[in-house]
């Protein structure tokens, strides 16, 4: 049973204990998805501070290149000037050279001509001497470098001053040289900011921060926002002229490249959450997979049994048919028999064989004909209904025309139609096909639908229609009688149901209660089926549908007891008596159905 402990196979505890190498393997796939995060997220960083480092690189070259250019441009007008012919050409032309240096080069914010003791001789630009009476020479700063470019007859550059408009920079002095005779100098007043604005444009800015020191470690320039705390500080010294030099600092954040970073980690942390997840789903997957493998090994003992005592309750019930069968084909054999003689001896007495019968005498005659035939046709109907459960009806298949068949069921209704005033119509369409059908059951069918019409029709009349439907053919029963309720339209079609509220009269009144049934089994037999439409107080329409070609039954048809009855019993021929009732073959046929739920 299910409740019971049973052995697991060994694939389910191979599977139960799974849950523990899972886990050592997610957590391996954890392990190596955050070593491999934190190497890309090396690799990174790596290929920033090359960038940086790049960057600095060129930087720095951009600023000496820069710095000696503006050099070299002073040291061509120091030769200009000293090649002039005379004072007044001397100064013209540092007036113009000067003026283009200026308008090309903005960051050079005074070019100065001095005379060989450093007096201002003609200058242009913004930082003129204080007073206008002090010499270049007497500025502690600026006579050393002074002394440094007469000495070395080159250029040389001042330590960092403050410019006379207040900010940082430096001066360049250049000698101008008479042969070996100092005749003055040219110089030009720097701008820190300047300077490096126009030297790093597009480069490092907004990027990396970045400051640039002089010799004694102070800051001279700087980005806007320079961190404090950085993951890496890349140097890079600059030679200026006269042997001075600043340096370069580029920083490495140490969060940078803050973008590239923060996807890599989201991203594969987001991935190896979904790793886990799906991991730990097919965990729980596989558990209740093993759960439900063993319940089902449960249920399948459970149903293996079940399936022994169905078995076994299948062949009690198979073995309780046939003894059903053989006692009902030895039954209506012992019953016909006698049946048949009380039938024949007392239509011999009716018909004068041993005398006139007097009148009360002839009425019970009568009454014990009809009650016979009554009986025969309920030990008939019975043992059709059993042939049918066992699959051992008869059938004999043949052509069978419609037209025919239809006279033939209305000609035996019509008597007992007429007796109650009622019209008996039959409606054949033109292209009614002949169809391949056992007419026997084809025509006992039609005469239970008919009969049973007739019976629970009171006034009005009965119509039979037979017409194609596709490749079948459509015979319906229409009455004019009270109808049938709803609740009771399947209930109609099963054994020994009758609907009558006052269902205790007259038994051959009633009936037995089997024709419908009989009627909708033979029509399934022959591969259709009767279908039922009503309506209280408007009447029924009983619908026959049946194959115009015949498909093989899938049951077999047994022969023995039909065919051995048939011989010693053969059925009394079916007619209709002379004071108009319908004699017991049209009685055989009725319905279940009670006149109350038929009208």
């Amino acid at each position: 049973m299910i409740g019971q402990s049973s052995h697991l196979p060994d694939e389910l505890r191979r599977g139960l204990g799974g849950p523990i190498r899972w886990r050592l393997l997610l957590a391996l796939v954890v392990v190596s998805g955050v070593a491999l995060l934190n190497r890309i997220d090396a690799l990174l960083q790596r290929d920033y501070g090359r960038e940086a480092l790049a960057q600095a690189v060129q930087a720095d070259a951009l600023i000496e290149g820069s710095v000696w250019q503006r050099a070299q441009l002073l040291t061509t007008l120091a030769a200009l000037t000293a090649s002039a012919h005379g004072s007044r050409d001397e100064i013209e032309r540092f007036d113009v050279l000067a003026g283009e240096i200026r308008r090309e080069m903005p960051d050079i914010a005074t070019v100065y001509l001095l005379d060989g003791r450093g007096a201002v001789r003609q200058a242009r630009g913004e930082d003129a001497v204080p007073g206008g009476t002090l010499t270049h020479r007497a500025f502690p700063l600026r006579a050393p470098a002074m002394r440094q470019a007469a000495e070395q007859h080159g250029v040389a550059a001042t330590a960092p001053l403050t410019l006379a408009d207040g900010r940082p920079g430096t001066l360049m002095y250049v000698p101008i040289m008479a042969g070996e005779r100092l005749t003055g100098y040219v110089a030009g007043a720097f701008a820190y900011e300047r300077l490096f604005t126009r030297a790093l444009a597009g480069q490092l800015r907004g990027r990396f921060a970045w400051r640039v020191l002089d010799e004694r470690g102070d800051v001279i320039a700087t980005s806007a926002a320079y961190p404090t705390r950085i993951a890496r500080d890349i140097a890079r010294p600059l030679a200026l002229p006269g042997g001075h030099g600043w340096t370069l600092h580029v920083a490495v954040e140490s969060m940078q490249p803050v973008m590239a970073r923060t996807l890599n980690w989201t991203t594969g942390a987001i991935v190896l959450l979904l790793v886990v997840f799906l991991a730990l789903r097919e965990e729980f997957r596989a558990r209740r997979f093993a759960a439900y493998s063993r319940d089902l090994e449960l249920l399948s003992r459970d149903l293996l049994d079940a399936n022994m005592r169905l078995e076994e309750r299948s062949q009690q019930i198979s073995d309780a048919n046939r003894a059903k069968s053989r006692f009902l084909a030895n039954v209506s054999h012992e019953l016909r028999t006698p049946l048949n003689a009380i039938v024949g001896y007392n239509a011999l007495a009716l018909d004068g064989m041993y005398g006139d019968l007097p009148q009360p005498l002839r009425a019970s005659h009568q009454r014990v004909q009809a009650a016979a035939d009554h009986l025969l046709s309920l030990v008939n109907d019975v043992l059709d209904l059993s042939k049918i459960e066992v699959g051992r009806m008869d059938l004999e298949i043949e052509s069978v025309d419609l037209d025919a068949v239809l006279d033939g069921v209305a000609t035996v209704v019509e008597p007992a139609a007429e007796a109650k005033g009622l019209r008996v119509d039959v409606v054949a369409a033109r292209d009614l096909p002949k169809i391949e059908t056992d007419p026997r059951h084809l025509r006992q069918i039609l005469l239970n639908l008919v009969a049973n019409a007739i019976k629970f029709t009171e006034r009005g009349s009965v119509t039979v229609v037979a017409k194609r439907d596709g490749d079948k053919v459509a015979i319906s029963v229409e009455d004019t009688g009270v109808g049938i309720a709803d609740a009771d339209l399947e209930r109609i079609f099963e054994e020994f149901e009758q609907v009558r509220p006052n269902g205790r009269g007259d038994s051959m009144q009633r009936g037995t209660g089997l024709g419908l049934a009989i009627a909708r089994k033979m029509a399934r037999l022959l591969g259709g089926d009767v279908s039922v439409i009503s309506q209280i107080g408007r009447g029924s329409c009983f619908t026959v549908v049946l194959p115009t070609v015949q498909q093989q039954s899938p049951t077999s048809t047994v022969h023995t007891f039909e065919t051995r009855d048939a011989a010693r019993n053969p059925q009394p021929e079916r007619h209709v008596e002379p004071n108009g009732e319908p004699s017991s073959a049209a009685r055989s046929v009725e319905s279940h159905a009670e006149p109350d739920a038929r009208g």
